[in-house]
């Protein structure tokens, strides 16, 4: 599929109505292509209305969940796909239009083009490629992410993406036409490339919901942004200057992608780490305890995803986990699950805590315990098998791959790309300071539980009955082995 060179991308926007009033598109250095001001922008150039209009994208090109129901009306051939594997979210809805385009794009000739032509046949042909985020890494460049939080997340998104596409050539097995496309010109390749368009190009629009809108996607992410996008009385995507931004003519208009996103976050959606951002922050998944009967059933029964969230703010730590605390729970405590049969016949799981039934309430365990005796007991349990897990993480990133030797390992051809070692090693270096950070932290909080006297009592109260329960000293008598 050949690109269209961004030389080209005017006449597309005149054609298709887009207006640039204040707006073009430049190559910005380090950034790729971004938008800048064309006269300068201060809050004088505001209208009667008390607004500035940068750019203005019609509310037909805006690509949403309503435009994809849209197009199934005008091509029978999307409307058979969208039929059976679509219908199940925004994105995998929009990830069906952007591979039907991408099909499309490969035609060989006008004549041989299986769908209905939209002005997205031609945009997707200016967007860059490949897309800098880890899951279109290579797998030497991946590499670099061993020990990282990202090292998990991006093999379980890979699965999770070539999983997704076996689903889908499934379900289009049926319809001849489908079949032929899916096992034949569309890749997994291209349902990786939909996703990551996705994932780094996609805005939640006031009205439209999360939606890809053309050009408006050129812009820049800056913690200092100088404009924000909204929706008008006609639907139309705007960019408009924030309130007291003056913004000169030639200088880059950026917007936000969201001011309190980790490095690892970043890296992932759009593939660069925001160096000007304060955040240091990344979140571990968390295992069920090897010894625990209940393991299996709590993650089960748990609403969200078993995870730790880490951060450090002002040199304060914190962390934030509503699995951690079920996780720590057991019978003895009085956590309990009853299979229960509903009024339809059907039997349910549920969860029961001091004889109260919290099914619904799976991440509330930490106020849940508040006010049980053993409360600084279940506390200090959380604390070490939070220590462990941080001493785990960050056992693996300090064996991570040293960069030197990675970069003399590959001066062949496979050579990682120098952007892709340098987001890897800085991710490094953040999830680094944040996990020493915690550990400390963490061995504090413990030495502080373990002088606590309910904790002392408890813990006294175990060992006396685990001296009561061990076996004495073997007797020397004959009659012991008669």
């Amino acid at each position: 599929m050949a690109q269209l060179s961004i030389e080209a991308f005017p006449a597309w926007a005149l054609l298709n109505n887009v207006d640039f009033v204040d707006a073009e598109i430049r190559n910005i250095g380090g950034k790729g292509f971004g938008l800048v001001a064309k006269h300068d922008i201060t809050d004088e150039s505001r209208d009667a209305s008390g607004q500035a209009t940068i750019l203005r994208i019609p509310r037909d090109l805006v690509l949403s969940s309503e435009a994809v129901e849209e197009y199934a009306k005008v091509d029978q051939n999307f409307k058979q796909l969208l039929d059976v594997a679509g219908h199940q979210s925004t994105r995998g809805d929009i990830m069906l239009y952007l591979l039907t385009h991408l099909v499309q794009s490969k035609a060989t000739s006008p004549g041989t083009r299986a769908f209905a032509s939209t002005p997205w046949t031609e945009y997707i042909r200016f967007l860059p490629r490949p897309i800098p985020v880890p899951t279109m890494w290579t797998n030497d460049e991946r590499e670099l992410l061993k020990g990282t939080s990202l090292e998990a997340a991006v093999s379980a998104k890979l699965s999770a993406l070539s999983s997704e596409y076996d689903k889908l050539c499934e379900e289009a097995s049926a319809l001849s036409f489908w079949n032929t496309i899916l096992s034949e010109v569309a890749t997994l390749d291209d349902w990786v490339l939909a996703d990551a368009w996705y994932r780094s190009r996609c805005l939640e629009l006031p009205r439209a919901g999360h939606a890809m809108v053309p050009g408006l996607d050129m812009a820049n992410h800056s913690q200092s942004h100088s404009a924000y996008y909204d929706e008008n009385s006609d639907g139309d995507v705007v960019l408009l200057p924030r309130l007291g931004s003056n913004i000169p003519a030639g200088a880059e208009i950026t917007i936000s992608y969201g001011e309190a996103k980790p490095a690892a976050e970043m890296l992932f959606s759009y593939g660069f780490i925001d160096k000007d951002s304060t955040v240091k922050e990344l979140t571990l998944h968390l295992e069920s305890l090897p010894d625990d009967p209940l393991g299996r059933a709590k993650l089960h029964i748990y609403k969200g995803p078993p995870t730790v969230r880490l951060s450090i703010t002002n040199d304060n730590v914190h962390w934030a986990s509503p699995f951690l605390y079920l996780l720590i729970l057991n019978e003895e405590d009085g956590l309990a699950f009853r299979v229960l049969q509903d009024t339809s016949g059907g039997r349910q799981l549920k969860l029961f805590w001091q004889e109260e039934d919290v099914t619904e309430r799976t991440g509330e365990f930490e106020t849940l315990v508040q006010n049980h005796p053993l409360h600084q007991v279940f506390k200090l349990r959380a604390v070490a098998v939070l220590e462990e897990r941080v001493a785990m993480q960050l056992d693996r990133i300090s064996s991570g791959p040293s960069y030197g030797a990675t970069e003399q390992s590959h001066a062949a051809a496979n050579e990682p790309r120098g952007e892709c070692r340098l987001a890897a090693e800085t991710l490094r270096d953040l999830e680094t300071q944040v996990l020493q950070g915690v550990a400390q932290a963490l061995e504090n909080e413990k030495a502080r539980l373990l002088q606590d006297k309910a904790v002392v009592t408890y813990l006294g109260s175990t060992e006396d009955v685990q001296n009561e329960q061990a076996p004495g000293p073997a007797s020397n008598d004959d009659d012991e082995f008669s």
